[in-house]
């Protein structure tokens, strides 16, 4: 093939036909820029057939993240529900005194020992550049405040944290209820499905009856003491903050999901 453009090309100067050898010679030039072009298109193509395969593997991860992110705040939320339904029920015991019972009010402040905090899995897309494969500009806005959002929840879970070392810990340790909680709280973890969460496996959670402490306040030194109000109380306002964030993640995490693709099915 080159060697008959060479030589018609050589044949057309001999000959001094001039003005078809230089309308040869364009379309000559054309034929090497066409060609050009098109191996580019078609680099350009392979390029884009890679990334958009590199997308997908990476939503499918993404969707596989977001789904345990989202199984582990529901499971934080309703720990939170959990304390904040005993922390109501204290404040009645609180007010009414006379219509209160000594092992439900000792199971209750044992639930509020117990603290929670969300630790969701961290893709790091925005660092590592991967969030400039998706195409989606919705899902990529999500995705790029998911990280904010999440530390707002974990600033007001923080607050919590502190208050339950510094405050709640230490009021309960010092009035002596140390025993009769863990024992309310060992029971529950043997026997609530919602307390499951707390160990990776139950069955290995070896039987104790802790008994009852002779040095245990009575219920009417418990439910005069303004120190357990007040820390009952906080519980009460600061967890419904969390959730109320929580609430907010959770909508989050279900409108990336929506933008995710459908799992395949088994």
């Amino acid at each position: 093939m080159f060697r008959f453009f060479r030589t018609l090309r050589q044949r057309l100067v001999t000959e001094n036909k001039y003005s078809k050898y230089l309308l040869y010679a364009f379309g000559e030039i054309m034929l090497v820029v066409i060609g050009i072009v098109i191996a580019l298109q078609i680099d350009n193509w392979n390029e884009e057939r890679k990334l958009r395969i590199e997308e997908q593997i990476l939503l499918k991860q993404l969707k596989d993240e977001y789904i345990a992110n989202l199984e582990q705040l529901d499971g934080k939320i309703a720990i939170r529900n959990l304390l904040i339904k005993s922390s109501k029920e204290l404040l009645t015991c609180f007010d009414n005194p006379d219509a209160a019972n000594r092992d439900s009010v000792i199971s209750r402040l044992g639930n509020l020992s117990l603290t929670v905090t969300y630790d969701p899995i961290d893709n790091d897309l925005v660092a590592s550049g991967k969030i400039n494969m998706i195409q989606n500009e919705k899902l990529k806005k999500l995705l790029t405040k998911w990280s904010t959002d999440v530390i707002q929840v974990q600033e007001v879970e923080v607050i919590y944290l502190n208050a339950h070392n510094n405050v709640n810990f230490p009021a309960l340790s010092k009035f002596g209820l140390g025993r009769a909680m863990n024992k309310a709280l060992y029971d529950k973890v043997n026997s609530v499905e919602g307390f499951s969460n707390f160990l990776l496996n139950r069955d290995e959670l070896f039987p104790y009856d802790f008994k009852n402490s002779r040095l245990e306040p009575d219920l009417q030194a418990i439910l005069n003491n303004p120190e357990l109000e007040g820390m009952v109380s906080n519980s009460i306002f600061i967890n419904e903050l969390i959730n109320s964030e929580s609430a907010t993640l959770r909508k989050q995490i279900l409108d990336i999901l929506d933008l995710l693709p459908a799992s395949e099915p088994n």
